[in-house]
């Protein structure tokens, strides 16, 4: 699969990538992800962090070029009475915090993504130069309420019947995907909040706010970020077709649409890949690379040597990945992961940077 050229920003300081990191555990998504996205991406990623991140892991952030934003943590008020999450959905408890990127209003156009991912081609710098129909709107791909584990806590409406990836095909574009009309189902409404086109302002954060607080809906919330956008933007979201914010699940659950080599960034809900390498991945050892990390600077422009192309063993990787044996064999896709963190690791060993280490403590195997 050729790998184009990242094409010339038009007006690279006013657009970002912005992600949230609360934690050191993510740590090594985050670099993989921007080993990734400075691969195929004329625009920066700003990283949204928190108290709760230790000193060492911001400092370790900011040393790739990573601009970073302290953001206090969000959750909604005690008089919102949420109840918190069951253990099926705690891992969302800090989630509410990305909705802090709506009051970055130092940008005029923001691409959010969650740290779970990785960039598998080029032709994501689309999304800035998309026309939304308001400065209120978003753009997002839907949520796949296909429920295929049939799992108990799973909203009752959440069946195949439901699910707007039906109406997706292989090759569906930025442009060809109506918004939901107002009287739909429940969930044609409903988004993933892993990648969401934006414009921060500051009133359409006030808004959030006031809808985070007041809203009676919040306590029955159990995808906390994603269900609030549904909410407040009910009428004013744009879909987006499924390769721009490929759930890996997609795979298996909707593989007549889904195609490896059309996926631009793969999204790895549920299981994270460094929580267990694949057993079919050849074993790692360590390789000298010759070629030093681009350094990126805040407005996103390059210095020194010119961007590499994503590592050669992720091309191939997703051009010779074999079927999905089962509706939870993710193997060939998290060896994507693995592919990219490894070479990453590689890297900084070459360096003689050791704090490979404070990265890998949180990486299974």
């Amino acid at each position: 699969m050729a790998i184009s050229p990242p094409p010339e920003p038009t007006d690279v300081g006013k657009r970002a990538w912005v992600t949230l990191v609360t934690n050191p555990s993510y740590l090594a998504g985050l670099l993989t992800l921007h080993r990734t996205l400075t691969s195929v991406s004329s625009y920066p990623l700003v990283v949204m962090t928190t108290p709760t991140l230790p000193p060492s892991s911001q400092a370790l952030i900011e040393s790739y070029g990573i601009p970073t934003r302290s953001v206090p943590h969000l959750s909604p008020s005690s008089s919102q009475n949420h109840p918190g999450f069951d253990p099926s959905f705690v891992r969302f408890a800090d989630t509410w915090t990305k909705l802090r990127a709506f009051g970055l209003t130092e940008f005029e156009k923001i691409v959010l993504i969650d740290v779970d991912m990785i960039f598998t081609r080029s032709g994501m710098d689309e999304l800035f130069d998309m026309a939304l129909p308001g400065e209120d709107w978003i753009a997002a791909a839907p949520a796949c309420v296909c429920n295929p584990f049939k799992l108990e806590h799973y909203p009752k409406d959440w069946i195949p019947a439901n699910c707007l990836f039906q109406n997706q095909s292989t090759h569906s574009t930025l442009s060809s995907l109506p918004p939901s009309s107002p009287s739909a189902p429940r969930t044609a409404h409903l988004l993933n909040g892993g990648l969401v086109v934006l414009h921060p302002s500051r009133a359409t954060f006030d808004d959030i706010l006031d809808h985070l607080n007041n809203s009676p809906q919040v306590p029955d919330y159990k995808f906390p970020d994603q269900d609030l956008l549904a909410e407040v933007f009910k009428g004013k979201w744009k879909p987006l077709p499924w390769w721009c914010n490929a759930l890996k699940t997609l795979r298996a659950v909707h593989k007549d649409i889904w195609r490896d080599e059309e996926v631009r960034l793969i999204h790895y809900i549920l299981d994270k890949p460094w929580n267990k390498r694949p057993a079919s991945l050849p074993a790692y050892t360590d390789t000298i690379n010759q070629l030093p990390l681009t350094p990126i600077s805040p407005d996103g422009s390059t210095n020194g040597p010119p961007r590499r192309p994503l590592p050669r063993g992720l091309l191939d990787s997703v051009k010779s990945a074999a079927p999905q044996e089962s509706l939870r064999d993710y193997e060939e896709v998290h060896k994507w992961w693995w592919i990219v963190y490894e070479d990453l690791l590689d890297e900084m060993k070459t360096r003689g940077d050791e704090r490979w280490k404070e990265v890998d403590q949180w990486v299974k195997r």
